[in-house]
C-alpha cells in the first residue's frame, strides 16, 4: 500500500472518528445537568437518555420503582432534554400553584395543524390564557346543571343499545365460524367470550368488557372495575343511592347535592387510576426552590402513580380505601382540566344510574395489572367484570349463584 492511500484511510477514519466524537459530545452534552447540581437519577445513555427499555414493564411500575430508588425529587432524560421528578407534595404545590407563573406551559410539541396547535391543552402562554378565558364560561354550574337531564337520558339508549348488540352478536358469530382471523377489536373480543356471556338463572349475568378511550369514559371504566374488587365499597355506594332516589325518584342534579360518599368512591379511583400517568410542566423562567437551581426549559414531571402510591402501606394497589384525603386530581392548580366539573357531574350521573340498576362482581378473567409500555391514560388491561340487573324495589330480593 503506497503512502498516498495509507494517508487517505487515515484522514477518513479521523474525520470520521471527529464527527462520532462531536456527535457523542453533542447528545450527551446535557447529561451533567443533575449532577452538577447534586441531583440523583438514572444514568442516561446516548440517544436514548433514560427511556431505553421503558416497554418492558408498564408505565406505573416502572415511575413507581423510579420513586422508590431515587427518592421524591431526581433528574431524569427523555432523550437528550432533561427533566426533573417530583412527588413531594410541598415543591409539587410550588410548581403548580404558588409559582405558577414560572411553570405555565406544557412541554412543547410541535403540531402541523393549526386547529391543533390552537387547542387549550396545546396553547401556550399568553394565547393559552385568552383561549382558557373564552371557554371558561361554558362550564359554569348552571350551565352544567342544564345538561343534566339530557346526560339521564342518555346513559342509556337501550333502543341503539340493541342494535349495536344484535350487530356484534351476529359479526361475532361469523368471526367464530371463519377460519380467517383479523387484528381488530372483535377478534379480541371474540377471543375473552366465555359461558359467562350466556344467562345465569334467569339473570342477566355476563362478562361485561368495559374500556374508554376518553379520561372520562376511563374513569368511569375504572370505577366500575375497582367495585366489582371492592364489593363492600359497591354496596354501601348502592345503598346510599337507593336512599337518595327513594327522596328524589330519579337520577339528578339534586341527588349530587352533599353526597360526599359518591366524591371518595371517584377520587380514590382516579388516585388509583389517575387519567394522566404523568402531568407535565415546563420552567420558562430561572428560578430556585429549597436550593435546587431549575433552569428555563426545565421539564418539571410529575408522575402520577406513583405519587399515589404508598409502597409502604402493603395493601393490594386496587385495594380502594375511600378515607384518603390527598391525591393529585388530573391536572391540579391554575392550568387545571377546564372541564373537570362537567366530567365529574357527568360520571356521578352515570355512576347513580349504572350501579342503581347492576351490580359488578369478579369473575375469572378479570386483571390484576396494568398494560405494558407507554399508554395515555392509566387502565387495567381488559377491565372485565360479571354484570348482573339488580332487583327494583318492588321486586324480591332473590340470591344469586354467585353470592351462594
Amino acid at each position: 500500500m503506497d503512502s498516498d492511500a495509507f494517508s487517505s484511510i487515515l484522514s477518513t477514519l479521523f474525520v470520521a472518528s471527529l464527527v462520532l466524537f462531536l456527535l457523542y459530545r453533542y447528545m450527551t452534552s446535557t447529561f451533567t445537568y443533575f449532577s452538577e447540581r447534586g441531583i440523583p437519577g438514572p444514568k442516561p445513555i446516548p440517544i436514548f437518555g433514560n427511556l431505553w427499555g421503558i416497554w418492558r414493564v408498564s408505565l406505573p411500575d416502572h415511575d413507581r420503582n423510579l420513586v422508590k430508588k431515587y427518592g421524591k425529587i431526581f433528574g431524569y432524560f427523555d432523550g437528550s432534554n432533561p427533566s426533573l421528578w417530583v412527588t413531594d407534595p410541598e415543591f409539587i404545590k410550588a410548581i403548580f400553584v404558588k409559582d405558577f407563573d414560572h411553570f405555565t406551559n406544557r412541554r412543547n410539541i410541535t403540531f402541523e395543524s393549526k386547529v391543533v396547535r390552537r387547542m387549550v391543552s396545546s396553547a401556550r402562554g399568553q394565547e393559552w390564557k385568552d383561549i382558557r378565558s373564552s371557554i371558561t364560561p361554558a362550564f359554569t354550574t348552571g350551565k352544567i346543571k342544564r345538561l343534566i337531564p339530557l346526560l339521564g337520558e342518555r346513559v342509556f339508549l337501550t333502543e341503539g343499545f340493541q342494535f349495536f348488540i344484535r350487530l356484534l352478536e351476529n359479526l361475532i358469530k361469523e368471526r367464530k365460524e371463519s377460519e380467517q382471523k383479523y387484528q381488530d377489536f372483535v377478534e379480541a373480543a371474540t377471543e375473552t367470550i366465555t359461558d359467562y356471556t350466556k344467562e345465569v338463572d334467569g339473570k342477566s349475568s355476563v362478562l361485561f368488557l368495559l374500556a374508554g378511550f376518553d379520561t372520562t369514559a376511563t374513569t368511569l371504566t375504572n370505577i366500575i372495575f375497582l367495585l366489582a374488587l371492592n364489593p363492600e365499597i359497591q354496596n354501601r355506594l348502592h345503598q346510599e343511592i337507593k336512599n337518595k332516589l327513594k327522596i328524589s325518584g330519579e337520577v339528578n342534579h339534586d341527588i349530587l347535592i352533599d353526597f360526599p360518599y359518591i366524591d371518595q368512591v371517584i377520587n380514590e379511583v382516579l388516585r388509583v387510576y389517575p387519567p394522566v400517568p404523568r402531568v407535565e410542566r415546563e420552567c420558562n423562567k430561572d428560578v430556585t426552590y429549597n436550593g435546587i437551581e431549575i433552569k428555563k426549559g426545565t421539564m418539571i414531571t410529575v408522575p402520577s402513580f406513583a405519587l399515589h402510591y404508598d409502597p409502604d402501606s402493603g395493601a393490594p394497589i386496587t385495594k380502594l380505601n375511600v378515607t384518603r384525603t390527598l391525591f393529585f386530581r388530573l391536572e391540579w392548580g391554575l392550568r387545571n382540566c377546564v372541564g373537570m366539573r362537567f366530567a365529574m357531574e357527568e360520571i356521578k350521573i352515570a355512576l347513580c344510574t349504572i350501579v342503581s340498576q347492576f351490580r359488578f362482581f369478579r369473575v375469572r378473567e378479570t386483571p390484576m395489572q396494568f398494560d405494558k409500555g407507554f399508554i395515555q391514560v392509566t387502565q387495567p388491561v381488559n377491565a372485565i367484570v360479571g354484570i348482573e340487573r339488580r332487583p327494583t324495589l318492588a321486586e324480591p330480593q332473590q340470591q344469586t349463584e354467585t353470592e351462594k
